[in-house]
């Protein structure tokens, strides 16, 4: 009897590590849920000081997104990128927020937006921080501020 539960158990744990680690979030049909696009709606150039709408639209599929877990910007001197060390992984939007990130809100039909003044001229990097359900992406575009 002792043989054959020493068989069993190497057996038994590998069936158990390979169902829970392959657990992947599906949609009711079983299919995998399409993937977030984030469309960048930031102008190119801007004048100093000026109020500027920093905006994404955000969709999965044809449909907009309007309940996402978390849309931040974070804005830099492209001569003063923040440094990412390796060990940091994905932050949290609590850390984010911490590194001067800034929390967009929802104006509907998928968009999302942050007023933001650029106080001196200069080439600035705009990255978007955004998460959706288990789906994170975070594209970036550049502005010129004169």
């Amino acid at each position: 009897m002792s043989g054959q539960v020493r068989w069993f158990m190497p057996f038994i744990v590998l069936i158990l590590l390979t169902v829970g680690c392959s657990y992947e979030e599906q949609s009711p049909s079983g299919e995998m849920p399409e993937m977030i696009k984030v469309q960048l709606m930031i102008p190119d150039k801007v004048s100093v000081k000026e109020d500027v709408a920093l905006q994404i639209k955000l969709t999965q599929g044809d449909q907009p997104v309007n309940d996402a877990d978390h849309v931040q910007f974070q804005v830099w001197n492209e001569q003063d990128e923040p440094e990412a060390s390796l060990d940091q992984g994905m932050m949290s939007a609590e850390e984010l927020e911490s590194r001067g990130a800034t929390k967009a809100v929802s104006i509907g039909d998928g968009v999302y937006e942050v007023n933001y003044t650029f106080q001196e001229p200069g080439v600035y990097v705009v990255q978007a921080h955004v998460t959706s359900g288990a789906m994170h992406t975070m594209p970036r575009t550049k502005v010129t501020v004169e």
